[in-house]
C-alpha cells in the first residue's frame, strides 16, 4: 500500500451473501462509501477473504466494509484489514459509524476517539475501547452519521436500532446529508484547500468554511468575507 493512501472502513451491519440489503440505519456507513464509490468512479467491490471484506480502491483512496457486524469485535478486524494493508499511520484512516445519538441528516468528523468515562459501558464506548485495545492508538479520523429519528425515537436495544428499516423520507434525509458531507470528506480525508458548495459557485473557500443554507445574493460576497474571518479566528 502506497504511504498516502487514504483509507475509509465503514462498519455496519453484518454482509450477508445472497440477501438483498433493506437500507437499515446499520447499514448507513456501508451507503455512504458505495455513495462515494460511484461519486468518483472508483473500482468495483471485490471480496478480500484474508480480512473478510470487501474492498475497492482507486488512486490514492481505498474504502472498506467489513462482512462482519460492528459489534463483533470490530477492533480485531480493524487490526487485520490495517496489517493486511501494511498501514502504520493511522492519521490517514478513517472509521465511518452509525451514530445513535445524532439525528438524520447530521454527521460529525472527530479527529482523534475519546472514551467518555461518564457514560459508563455505553455502546460506543464499548465499541471505541476494542478498537484502540487492538490499534493501541485513538488518533484516527471518525466519521459519525447520524441515525436517530429524535425526538421520536423508541428507545431498544442497539442490535435492534441498528436492524430498524429507514423510511423514504429519513433516506432522503440521509441522501442529502451525504451531499453535504462531500465537502468534509475532500478537506478532512483527500486534504483539498478548494472547497465548493451548491449555494456559492465559482468560489476558493477558506477550507475551513462551513456551507452557507441561504443567502441573498446582493450580500453573497460580504458574507463570504465575513465566513472565512470567522473560520481564520475563531
Amino acid at each position: 500500500m502506497r504511504n498516502r493512501s487514504k483509507i475509509l472502513i465503514a462498519l455496519g451491519n453484518e454482509i450477508k451473501r445472497g440477501v438483498a440489503s433493506h437500507q437499515c440505519k446499520g447499514d448507513v456507513p456501508r451507503m455512504y462509501v458505495n455513495y462515494l464509490r460511484q461519486r468518483y468512479n472508483m473500482d468495483e467491490w471485490h471480496h478480500v477473504s484474508n480480512v473478510n471484506s470487501f474492498i475497492c480502491e482507486k488512486n490514492n483512496l481505498i474504502l472498506i466494509k467489513p462482512v462482519t457486524s460492528l459489534e463483533k469485535n470490530s477492533g480485531l478486524v480493524i487490526k487485520n484489514i490495517l496489517n493486511y494493508l501494511n498501514c502504520e499511520d493511522l492519521k490517514n484512516v478513517c472509521i465511518i459509524l452509525p451514530d445513535m445519538y445524532r439525528s438524520i441528516g447530521k454527521f460529525k468528523y472527530k479527529n482523534y476517539t475519546k472514551i467518555y468515562e461518564k457514560l459508563g459501558p455505553d455502546f460506543y464506548n464499548i465499541l471505541n475501547s476494542n478498537i484502540i485495545n487492538n490499534v493501541l492508538n485513538n488518533n484516527f479520523l471518525q466519521l459519525c452519521i447520524g441515525v436517530s429519528n429524535y425526538p421520536n425515537e423508541v428507545k431498544n436495544a442497539v442490535v435492534t436500532t441498528l436492524q430498524e428499516c429507514l423510511n423514504d423520507g429519513e433516506l432522503k434525509k440521509i441522501f442529502k446529508t451525504f451531499q453535504l458531507a462531500d465537502e468534509y470528506f475532500n478537506k478532512k480525508i483527500m486534504n483539498s484547500k478548494v472547497i465548493t458548495t451548491n449555494y456559492i459557485h465559482l468560489k476558493e473557500k477558506y477550507p475551513a468554511m462551513e456551507p452557507q443554507k441561504s443567502f441573498r445574493r446582493s450580500t453573497a460576497s460580504r458574507r463570504y468575507v465575513l465566513d472565512v474571518y470567522r473560520h481564520m479566528y475563531k
